[in-house]
């Protein structure tokens, strides 16, 4: 912002010169100019800034010089930042919320939304024992195979669901064991204890 600032104030200067050099302690803004697949609003509006000063001849370049290294006119400009940090009555320049806030937000309001559609939802039972929190289902990376989404939402080849739908007449039949209903959970159970 304050390179912006520094710009506009630059170019409406009367002075015998038009050749300006901006020292900045932001690598980042720097490296933000220099890019050109990358792109902010801030950066984007000192891009069209300097164009519009170079049709006006104007010669704009820009160096890094490190914070807090005894520069004059860096020094100055952090004082300034301090003061109108610290003041409560101050007129507002730069309104715009950064995309990232906005998208960070967003992700907010969708993720408690969906938590809430979630605690509401009747019919995700089993599911929901699984994952009870969005939040922290959306932190672990699972492959979803066709065999893991069938054992967490109880869809698919388990004999509860395909006697639910008449696909098969008994959901208990077992060679030698009888089972009272071919769940999900005596699926995961039944494999564990054959595995141990």
């Amino acid at each position: 912002m304050a390179i912006l600032q520094a710009l506009e104030y630059i170019q409406y200067t009367e002075s015998g010169g038009k050749s300006v050099l901006v020292h900045t302690d932001s690598r980042i803004t720097l490296q933000l100019l220099q890019k050109q697949k990358k792109h902010t609003r801030l950066t984007e509006q000192i891009k069209t800034k300097v164009i519009a000063m170079e049709q006006y001849k104007w010669r704009v370049q820009f160096s890094w010089i490190k914070a807090h290294a005894g520069h004059r006119g860096n020094e100055m400009a952090d004082q300034l930042a301090k003061e109108a940090a610290n003041k409560k009555n101050i007129e507002e320049c730069y309104t715009k919320i950064p995309k990232s806030a906005v998208l960070c937000e967003f992700k907010e309001q969708s993720i408690q939304q969906w938590q809430t559609e979630w605690e509401r939802s009747l019919k995700i039972a089993i599911t929901k024992s699984l994952f009870p929190k969005i939040e922290d289902r959306l932190k672990l990376r699972l492959n979803a195979a066709p065999d893991f989404t069938a054992i967490v939402t109880g869809h698919g080849n388990i004999k509860s669901y395909l006697y639910k739908y008449k696909i098969i007449d008994n959901p208990s039949a077992l060679a030698k064991k009888v089972i009272k209903e071919w769940t999900t959970f005596y699926s995961i159970a039944h494999c564990w204890s054959r595995k141990g």
